[in-house]
């Protein structure tokens, strides 16, 4: 197996992408899998990271037990989304494309829609971070309007599509690299954290599993995503190699940059927000780096959402000019993701909190048949063709798959222990929310039993040991 190799993909104008949706064509394969490590450690090393961690110290966690908070739950998050990451090369298809073969061709757009909200949801997130920052730096420029204007390279970058996303993040990995590690310094050396985060004392139980969680959806918020920046990878990639590449990617820069949040939180408990409190101890030149951050991030938000959007139109017509969808899609994304940021910004904190929790919830089902499906079931043999027409092995809805999400959704309900709601279960565990837990080990469950159960599959055909194709 090789480490990549050196195909062109087929390009318009300037260098733009001229695929959306459809499979990859092995001619135009390409990208080496050291591309995968940079991608990711530029998308993950950002002011995002940085204030989830300081999330954690608000939560009540000293600075030891909010590190351990936070190791945990991207070593746990880092499971799926390694193996995700190696379906890409294999397949040549946009990671929501592919779940067609657990959902089926229509029953897919059940979480092609919650991919759109993900993809919405973070970049207004990480838009409203963005301005708070470039506002701090210049007050007389109101939150709004940096928000207008940062989605303004949000929509150019989109637009150009997969090669200029890695090679922009190629240029950034370093700069944001040597940026957060000169503010770690900087932060260390202003001093230490004292009272309550000083202390060492463990926390009670289900303040650490919400600060675990927070890391676990933040890593698993990707598996969605990771797919549709490794499609282009020829197949014959070293998929091992591919795994760590996104792993270390996705791991070195939320370990640092969350730490930094909980450093300079615990440090400055009394700052305006953790954006501010980054600001006080590293010096205004830090402001600008902060906001940039978050581009890359915002790029693929914007590009992984353009995708979900132009599959769940390919299900009611076909997409033949693909520059075209590529372009409405992206700006009806970016649109939408800029006016919740817009109506949302004054209330930031809780709105992200609501977020994640529930993101949580309908990501971990997913995953867990996704990859059931892919290294179990169907061990990566799939009729790639039958992903794109409403006639093939996918047809129609895989009730299996939406049967088993909908009930591993459902069976996370009553061990959901959040402001907004608390289940009947809670209160007897404690008060620990394991509606995660519970999520995942049943999308397993379920799934394996509705297709024991099921009286036909429609793809069963493709399942290995079925007839050649």
């Amino acid at each position: 197996m090789s480490t990549g190799t050196t195909a062109g993909p087929a390009t318009g104008p300037g260098g733009i992408e001229v695929r959306s949706i459809e499979a990859i064509p092995l001619a135009e394969r390409h990208g080496r899998v050291r591309d995968q490590f940079t991608l990711w450690f530029g998308l993950n090393a950002n002011i995002f990271v940085v204030v989830l961690g300081g999330v954690t110290v608000f939560l009540g966690l000293n600075l030891l037990w909010a590190s351990i908070a936070i190791v945990v739950g991207v070593l746990v998050g880092l499971t799926l989304v390694g193996f995700h990451a190696i379906q890409g090369p294999r397949l040549g298809v946009p990671q929501m494309i592919q779940s067609r073969g657990q959902f089926g061709f229509y029953g897919a757009v059940l979480v092609l829609v919650a991919s759109i909200v993900l993809d919405v949801g973070f970049l207004a997130a990480q838009l409203v971070i963005q301005a708070d920052a470039l506002n701090l730096l210049v007050s007389s420029v109101s939150v709004p309007v940096w928000i207008a204007v940062l989605a303004v390279p949000v929509v150019v970058l989109t637009v150009f599509g997969y090669d200029w996303i890695h090679r922009f993040q190629k240029v950034m990995t370093p700069v944001l690299a040597v940026t957060f590690v000169v503010v770690l310094v900087q932060a260390l050396l202003h001093g230490s954290p004292g009272g309550t985060a000083a202390d060492t004392a463990a926390p009670s139980f289900p303040t650490f599993m919400a600060a675990t969680g927070l890391f676990v959806v933040t890593v698993v918020s990707w598996a969605p995503y990771v797919s549709d920046y490794s499609r282009y990878l020829p197949p014959t990639v070293n998929l091992a190699r591919t795994f760590w590449a996104v792993a270390a990617g996705i791991a070195v820069p939320t370990f640092l940059c969350a730490f930094l949040g909980a450093y300079v939180t615990s440090l400055l408990p009394d700052a305006e927000s953790t954006v501010a409190a980054i600001g006080e101890v590293a010096g205004r030149w830090v402001l600008p780096v902060l906001a940039l951050s978050l581009i890359g991030s915002d790029v693929v938000n914007s590009y992984t959402g353009m995708l979900a959007v132009a599959s769940i139109v390919s299900c009611f017509r076909t997409v033949r000019r693909s520059v075209v969808v590529r372009v409405a899609g992206s700006l009806a994304v970016i649109a939408v993701g800029t006016l919740c940021a817009l109506l949302g910004y004054r209330e930031f904190v809780a709105n992200l909190e609501n977020f994640l929790s529930v993101l949580l919830y309908v990501l971990i089902p997913w995953s867990a048949i996704n990859l059931t499906d892919y290294y179990l079931v169907r061990r990566g043999d799939y009729d790639v063709p039958s992903f794109f027409t409403p006639a093939g092995r996918y047809r129609g809805f895989l009730w299996p798959g939406l049967v088993a999400y909908v009930l591993a959704v459902a069976a996370q309900v009553p061990f959901i222990a959040q402001t907004f709601y608390t289940g009947p279960l809670v209160e007897r565990l404690g008060g620990v929310d394991v509606s995660w837990i519970v999520g995942g080990v049943a999308g397993v469950v379920f799934y394996l039993l509705a297709l024991r159960l099921a009286p036909t599959d429609p793809a069963a055909a493709d399942r290995p040991g079925s007839p050649a194709r």
